[in-house]
């Protein structure tokens, strides 16, 4: 065979090969036609989106409420990743709990589209669906976003769109799909190659079996883990000012909230640069969001603290005696 048609044949057979491994859906762009706003809460708002084939489906326990909840462990092989660090090519075990009337079905054996978030030392699938090109396209698309950004007729919105024109400045706003369409603001992402990190900092005072999560406050570090600078668009700054509170998002009981402290960025700002290996961190008083029922009692409440497409989930101890008055000064002294 002459040597100047190897190499053609040799591309051929690598193409035919990524067609039989790769879903058809997955080589093509985003069909942004057949978008709907409900694709964005289905996907767009984990932390973990991703590929597997499910292999097992365990059923565990089921609590006799009304409805009952159903408690399942699903062991799964990762094939790809969307969003988040599931690792890929070795199986992984989720849980998965339905509060419903009859028991949910599974797609046993089948590749699975699945949301699922980190808690407390476990991963719990939260969305799991058999992969078709339908959903897969949806996927993709809400994984392009933000979290904390969702769709509303067919535009799209940031968790800075109540505050209108001030919420980012005239000469930076950006045009087209890819923009929240109140404020101009355009979709800014993290990056490869950066962790985010999130650990609450010990309370002021522990109070036995009150604050064992703290009193709200948590330190949140982004590291360049990589081996050359870092450009994080979705971290602004302004001079040597890192704009923390207006890049910065917060979910918390189904709700999207921008960071404490947030009144939008009136002039222009830039993405922040971060030297390979270097971090940088900032104190967050999650307490401080005003939006979220607070439970009354003792219950816990979870937090997902956001940058870009990055996030951390932190499940938090909430006692209504103890941390009511602790959001009761801080509001006052917001004032």
């Amino acid at each position: 065979m002459p040597n100047h048609i190897r190499p053609h044949l040799t591309i051929l057979a690598l193409t035919f090969t990524l067609m039989l491994t790769v879903p058809a859906a997955a080589q093509t762009p985003v069909n942004y036609d057949n978008l709907s706003d409900e694709a964005i809460s289905n996907w767009g708002q984990s932390e973990h989106v991703f590929q597997a084939k499910l292999t097992a489906v365990q059923a565990g326990p089921v609590a006799r409420s009304f409805p009952p909840i159903y408690n399942y462990r699903l062991t799964l092989q990762v094939t790809a990743t969307l969003r988040g660090s599931t690792p890929t090519g070795k199986p992984i075990t989720l849980f998965y709990s339905a509060r419903q009337k009859t028991p949910p079905s599974f797609p046993e054996g089948k590749v699975c589209l699945v949301a699922a978030a980190s808690s407390r030392g476990q991963l719990r699938a939260t969305r799991i669906e058999q992969v078709n090109v339908g959903n897969l396209n949806d996927a993709r698309f809400a994984t392009q976003l933000p979290l904390g950004w969702h769709m509303k007729d067919g535009k799209l919105l940031s968790p800075w769109a109540t505050l209108g024109s001030k919420a980012w400045p005239s000469d930076q706003r950006g045009k087209g799909f890819m923009t929240c369409s109140q404020t101009g603001r355009p979709v800014l992402l993290a990056g490869d190659g950066l962790k985010l990190s999130v650990e609450p900092l010990p309370p002021a005072k522990k109070v036995k079996y009150a604050n064992p999560d703290g009193d709200g406050e948590y330190r949140i570090t982004i590291t360049n883990t990589g081996k050359t600078p870092l450009t994080i668009p979705a971290l602004r700054q302004r001079g040597k000012d890192i704009l923390w509170s207006e890049s910065l998002v917060i979910m918390c009981r189904g709700k999207t909230y921008a960071a404490p402290g947030s009144t939008g960025i009136s002039r222009p700002t830039k993405p922040t640069m971060l030297a390979a290996g270097k971090s940088l961190s900032t104190v967050v008083q999650a307490l401080r969001l005003e939006g979220p029922e607070w439970p009354r009692g003792g219950s816990r409440v979870e937090f997902l603290f956001c940058l870009g497409e990055q996030s951390s989930l932190k499940s938090f101890y909430y006692l209504s005696r103890h941390h009511d008055p602790i959001r009761e000064a801080l509001q006052a002294k917001q004032k």
